[in-house]
C-alpha cells in the first residue's frame, strides 16, 4: 500500500503519557504497535505544557505563538483584567466574545478539512475543555464531535442521539471505562455513520492518574493498562475493516510529567518584595499572575522599572528557573531584562503573551516509584497531592511526548525517527497523508521521515542558549531541523552546573 491509497488518518491521544513509560509490560498492545510501526524518540509538546495549549497546538498545526491559547489560563490583556481560563466549553466561547481576534488565532484542522469536503471526527473522554481545543468551531463546518464525560456538548444532534441510544450513555456521561467507551463510540457509531478522513480520539485518564497518585504508582499504572486495552480494541476493529489498508493510525500524547517534590508560592514572593500582584487586576493592584509549574507574569501597565522588580524578587528565590521576557531586538536570545532568555526561543511570543515566564527549578532525581525528573510546582488551584505528577514548564520530561505510527504510507517494522517531530507536525502530516494544503496560519511541518518514501529531512542541530545574572544562567536547549525549532529543556545552571539533569529512562517497579 502507498499513500495513494490512503484515505483516513485517525489520532489517538493518551494524555500525559511519557514516552520512556510505554513498556510491553505496562502498555503491551502500544509496544507492539511501535515494534510493528514507526516512532518519534524526539517528539516534543509546546511551551507551556500544558493540555488545552497543547491540543489547540495539535489541532491547528502551529505553536502557540500562532494560536494565542498560551496553556490552560492566560491573560490577553482584554480589560478584564481576568485570566482566561479553557477549563469549561463556556470559558471558551466567553473568550470567543471577549477577546480581539477571538479565543483562537489560527485555523483549525476541522474547517481547513470542511473547505476541501472532507469530515473530520473528534470523540473524547477529556474534560470539556480539550474537547474544545480539538474540536473548535467543528459544529460550525458540519463536522463531527463526542465526548463521553460530557455528552450534552456533542454534535451534530442526530448523531449523539443514536450515539446515546446505542450505548446507553448515562447523561451525566461515563466515568468509569470512559476510554474504551470512547473508542466504542467511534468504531460503533461515528465510524459507521460518518467515515471521516481524519479522527482525533482523546483519553484523559493516564493524565488525571499521574496527577492523583504520582508516576510509577499502581493507581497510575493501572490507567496505561486501560488505555492500552482500549488502544488493542481500536487496533483489533482496524484489523477487521474492508477499508484497513488505507487506515493510519497515530498514537501521541501531549506533554509528559514531572514529580512535584516541593510547593511554593510565586505570589507571596512578590508581596515580601512590596510588590502589590495578584490572580487578577484589581484596585491597587500592579501585576497579575498565573500559577503552576511555569508562572507568568503581567503587568498593568509596561514598566521596565517594576518588571525589574518582579524579576529581582524571583531571581533571588531558592526555586529560581529558566526566565524569559520579550527579546532585546529581533533575532536577539537575549530578553529586555540582563539575565533572562528571550521569550521567542520558546515559541510561546504570542501578543497574549506575560512579560515575563519563569520555569521553576527542576532536577533529574527519581521519584519512590524509580521515575526520573522532579520540579517545584506553584499548585494555584489544582488540587494535586506533594509527590503527584505536574506539567506546564520546560523540564525535559514534561516536553518529551509520544509518537508512534503504523500503516498505509508509513516506515514500518520497528524503525526509529531521532531527528525532531512535534505536537504541532501532527496536523501538516495529516494532511499531506490526505493531499490536501495546509491553512496558511498551519506552520508545523508534515513528518516526512516518517513516511515511507517521504524526502530526507536533515539531522538535527542543537543549540544552547544561555543569559546570566548573579551567578545564575538560565539555559535553553533547542534542536533545529532545517530552520525549525525544537524545544528540548529549560533549566538554571549554578557555576556552570546544570541544576537539571537530563532524566533517564524509566525504571518502572511493576
Amino acid at each position: 500500500m502507498t499513500m495513494a491509497d490512503i484515505r483516513h488518518v485517525i489520532v489517538v491521544g493518551i494524555d500525559g503519557l511519557r514516552p520512556d513509560m510505554i513498556t510491553e509490560k505496562t502498555m503491551p498492545n502500544l509496544a507492539a504497535m511501535r515494534a510493528r510501526g514507526v516512532s518519534s524518540t524526539a517528539h516534543r509538546t509546546v511551551f507551556p505544557s500544558e493540555t488545552r495549549g497543547a491540543l489547540t497546538a495539535l489541532a491547528s498545526g502551529a505553536r502557540p505563538e500562532t494560536t494565542g491559547v498560551l496553556g490552560n489560563e492566560f491573560y490577553s490583556r482584554d480589560g478584564s483584567g481576568r485570566l482566561t481560563r479553557t477549563e469549561t466549553i463556556h470559558d471558551w466561547w466567553a473568550g470567543e466574545r471577549r477577546i480581539v481576534g477571538g479565543m483562537v488565532t489560527a485555523t483549525n484542522l476541522s474547517e481547513t478539512l470542511a473547505k476541501s469536503g472532507k469530515s473530520v471526527a473528534v470523540v473524547t473522554s477529556s474534560g470539556q475543555g480539550s474537547f474544545a481545543a480539538l474540536s473548535w468551531k467543528g459544529a460550525d463546518c458540519g463536522q463531527t464531535g463526542y465526548n463521553v464525560r460530557h455528552p450534552a456538548i456533542a454534535f451534530p444532534a442526530e448523531l449523539a442521539v443514536d450515539v446515546a441510544d446505542q450505548h446507553q450513555v448515562p447523561a451525566s456521561g461515563f466515568d468509569r471505562g470512559a476510554e474504551r467507551q470512547a473508542i466504542a463510540v467511534f468504531t460503533e457509531t461515528v465510524w459507521s455513520a460518518t467515515k471521516p478522513a481524519a479522527a482525533i480520539i482523546w483519553l484523559t485518564e493516564v493524565d488525571s492518574a499521574s496527577h492523583r497518585y504520582g508516576l510509577g504508582a499502581e493507581g497510575m499504572l493501572a490507567s496505561m493498562q486501560d488505555c492500552d486495552a482500549a488502544i488493542g480494541n481500536l487496533l483489533e476493529w482496524r484489523d477487521r475493516q474492508p477499508e484497513k489498508g488505507g487506515i493510519v493510525i497515530f498514537v501521541t500524547s501531549d506533554h509528559g510529567h514531572s514529580t512535584i517534590n516541593e510547593f511554593i508560592s510565586v505570589g507571596d514572593a512578590l508581596k515580601q518584595a512590596g510588590i502589590s500582584a495578584d490572580t487578577r487586576l484589581g484596585d491597587g493592584i500592579d501585576v497579575l499572575y498565573r500559577r503552576g509549574r511555569a508562572p507568568g507574569f503581567w503587568l498593568r501597565k509596561f514598566d521596565k522599572g517594576l518588571l525589574q522588580g518582579v524579576f529581582d524578587a524571583l531571581a533571588a528565590q531558592p526555586w529560581y528557573g529558566a526566565t524569559f521576557t520579550r527579546a532585546v531586538e529581533p533575532g536577539v536570545h537575549e530578553g529586555i531584562v540582563a539575565g533572562t532568555l528571550a521569550l521567542e526561543l520558546t515559541g510561546a511570543a504570542h501578543g497574549r503573551a506575560p512579560d515575563l515566564y519563569i520555569n521553576l527549578r527542576g532536577a533529574g532525581a527519581e521519584n519512590e516509584f524509580g521515575v526520573p525528573g522532579t520540579s517545584i510546582c506553584d499548585g494555584g488551584s489544582y488540587s494535586i497531592p506533594l509527590g503527584g505528577g505536574s506539567h506546564g514548564g520546560l523540564h525535559a520530561a514534561e516536553l518529551a511526548a509520544v509518537l508512534i505510527g503504523e500503516g498505509a504510507g508509513l516506515k514500518h517494522g520497528g524503525q526509529v525517527v531521532a531527528s525532531r517531530t512535534a505536537i504541532y507536525d501532527i496536523a501538516p502530516t495529516i494532511l499531506e497523508l490526505l493531499g490536501i494544503q495546509p491553512a496558511a496560519s498551519m506552520t508545523g511541518r508534515p513528518m516526512f521521515e516518517l513516511l515511507e518514501d517521504g524526502e530526507a529531512v536533515p539531522a538535527p542541530v542543537v543549540k544552547e542558549f544561555t543569559a546570566a545574572v548573579d551567578g545564575k544562567v538560565s539555559r535553553i536547549v533547542i534542536g533545529h531541523v532545517g530552520e525549525r525549532p525544537y524545544v528540548d529543556e529549560a533549566d538554571v545552571m549554578t557555576d556552570g552546573a546544570a541544576v537539571v539533569e537530563a532524566p533517564r529512562v524509566a525504571e518502572l517497579q511493576v
